[in-house]
């Protein structure tokens, strides 16, 4: 059953429970700034759909709840040392407004609350909505923002490829033998000897030396394809880790019709052989499985394995306090420029759409400036390619090109030629929406002082000048021009605050080593920790400064 804060609580609050003196250093705290900036921002009926009201005992009020990850988050704790905190610290009943007969919670409490968001996919928007009343309530600008992307893994162990094979067919053994107890008992002593530890010993297997690794994960490759025939049309074929199986047997092997026999040298001589070959590693996707454990993780050559987060931060210069507005998970495989336009579409279903975007070079790339700029967001990032170098010459002494032209991305205002001529007619490719024809008057351009400059051609029926335009090539020629530019660097040199917003998430609120597994615990524990630098942000920028009047004595 959904409950809220009983606002009635704040009656007997920890500050009119403790002496005056304490009570001062309570009011003058984080503690009290929590209380009265962030606690009124919690809108409680957001989570009212995650609870039936029709049976079941009362839960605890869900700002409690919601409020203890937020508090948890911001200092990096276990739910075990959260709830201690919880419970033994006068800080935290003051900050939720609790008395120390209120400030308990079970456990499993905390487990079920995010089950429920996990399973109503509710973390965006608490997020979301929490994240525009801190901007509110701290008259954050949103004109201006800067993106980036930060590698991050979830709680599974690294694992090599024969230790992937190894653990990948140890799970399915172990599942096996709880799930389906005398289909377990189809599996060799010997296959069980390598990948289970039934005895209590070190089965060592997958820690091979460099010589006996290929041979062995060799034997790994033919032990998978021999375990995934012995279990077809079996109720083990139903198990989650009978597909993980068959997964990296697709991904890492090739089936032939001809059987491959162990050679002399191979732990496993004298067995039957079996139609498998391992593929070359070059061969082998990214987005392979990487772990039984968490099958959605995807490898980056240059980051290893894990997600990317891909984050947003306003960056006017007018603001106090930087807050994140985006945070979203994406596979560590995949090139930031697929971010750029599903962030400013986020943004702007919320109405925070900035109209200027810093970026570094993959979020500019392909077509996505032209596509940001119909959408009315100006996207500020270096171009791939040579640099160019700007040369102070007159317009009428060098040629001209397309990105000369000025030219409307919507395709809406008339476009206007370097010698400030507007078009008399603007065309758009029906089969390139990026091409645009541009029409001038035939006499306006043959009186004009870079005739002879410009690149338009005469139209077929001779009454007029074309000129063709590729928006996207144009695009990249202004913006290789401007980055040449000394006003570029100084407006591009904003985006460095990014990464120490990165850093301090990892550093500060445990994006670096996650606790979790699976993609949807990493979607909600990263939009938690984004949502906790958020508020902490607030509460230090709300907090009243060195040598101002506390609340106790106004």
């Amino acid at each position: 059953m959904f409950r809220k804060k009983d606002p009635q609580s704040s009656l007997f609050e920890t500050s009119n429970l403790v002496p005056e003196a304490k009570a001062r250093r309570l009011q003058a705290s984080w503690a009290e700034t929590f209380r009265a900036g962030a606690l009124p921002l919690i809108e409680e009926e957001l989570f009212a759909p995650l609870y039936c009201d029709d049976n079941g005992r009362p839960n605890r009020p869900v700002q409690t709840v919601f409020c203890v990850h937020l508090l948890k988050e911001m200092f990096d704790l276990t739910d075990a040392e959260a709830l201690e905190q919880l419970e033994f610290s006068l800080l935290w009943h003051h900050a939720l407004a609790l008395t120390p007969e209120e400030a308990h919670l079970p456990q499993k409490t905390l487990h079920n609350f995010r089950a429920r968001l996990l399973a109503h996919d509710s973390g965006r928007e608490a997020f979301a909505k929490t994240t525009d009343a801190i901007l509110e309530v701290l008259g954050t600008r949103v004109s201006r923002q800067r993106l980036d992307s930060t590698h991050v893994i979830s709680n599974i162990a690294v694992l090599s490829r024969l230790g992937l094979f190894c653990e990948t067919i140890r799970h399915f053994l172990s599942t096996l033998k709880t799930e389906h107890p005398r289909l377990s008992g189809r599996v060799s002593a010997r296959l069980r000897q390598r990948y289970l530890k039934e005895d209590g010993s070190a089965t060592a297997y997958q820690d091979a030396p460099s010589v006996a690794g290929p041979r062995r994960l060799s034997v790994c490759a033919r032990d998978l394809y021999r375990l995934r025939t012995l279990f077809t049309g079996t109720a083990a074929e139903s198990l989650e880790a009978f597909s993980l199986m068959q997964r990296l047997l697709e991904e890492q092997c090739d089936v032939s019709k001809r059987k491959q026999r162990p050679s002399r040298d191979d732990d496993a001589a004298g067995e039957s052989g079996v139609p498998v070959v391992l593929k070359a590693a070059k061969d082998v996707s990214s987005a392979s499985l990487q772990s039984p454990h968490d099958a959605e993780v995807t490898y980056n050559a240059h980051k290893g394995k894990g997600y990317e987060v891909q984050m947003a931060e306003t960056c006017h210069e007018d603001n106090a306090v930087e807050v994140i507005t985006h945070v979203a998970v994406t596979d560590a495989c995949a090139s930031d420029e697929h971010a750029t336009l599903a962030t400013l579409q986020a943004l702007a279903d919320r109405g925070q759409q900035p109209e200027e975007m810093v970026a570094d070079t993959a979020f500019g790339s392909g077509n996505n400036a032209v596509q940001a700029e119909r959408m009315g967001t100006e996207l500020i990032s270096p171009v791939k390619g040579p640099k160019v170098q700007v040369e102070n010459v007159a317009p009428e002494k060098r040629p001209l090109t397309a990105a000369d032209f000025v030219v409307d991305a919507n395709v809406e205002d008339p476009a206007v030629c370097p010698a400030g001529h507007f078009a008399t007619e603007q065309t758009q490719s029906a089969t390139q929406p990026n091409h645009v024809a541009l029409t001038f008057e035939r006499q306006t351009c043959e009186d004009c002082a870079l005739f002879h400059a410009c690149p338009a051609q005469l139209n077929e029926h001779g009454e007029g000048y074309v000129m063709h335009v590729d928006l996207k090539a144009a695009n990249i020629e202004r913006r290789r021009r401007a980055i040449a530019s000394g006003a570029f660097r100084e407006r591009y040199r904003i985006r460095a605050g990014i990464e120490a917003t990165a850093s301090e998430l990892k550093r500060r609120h445990g994006l670096g080593s996650l606790r979790v597994r699976g993609r949807w615990r990493v979607v909600l524990a990263v939009h938690f920790k984004a949502l906790a630098c958020n508020l902490k942000r607030m509460v230090r920028a709300l907090m009243p400064k060195p040598g101002a009047a506390s609340p106790a004595t106004g």
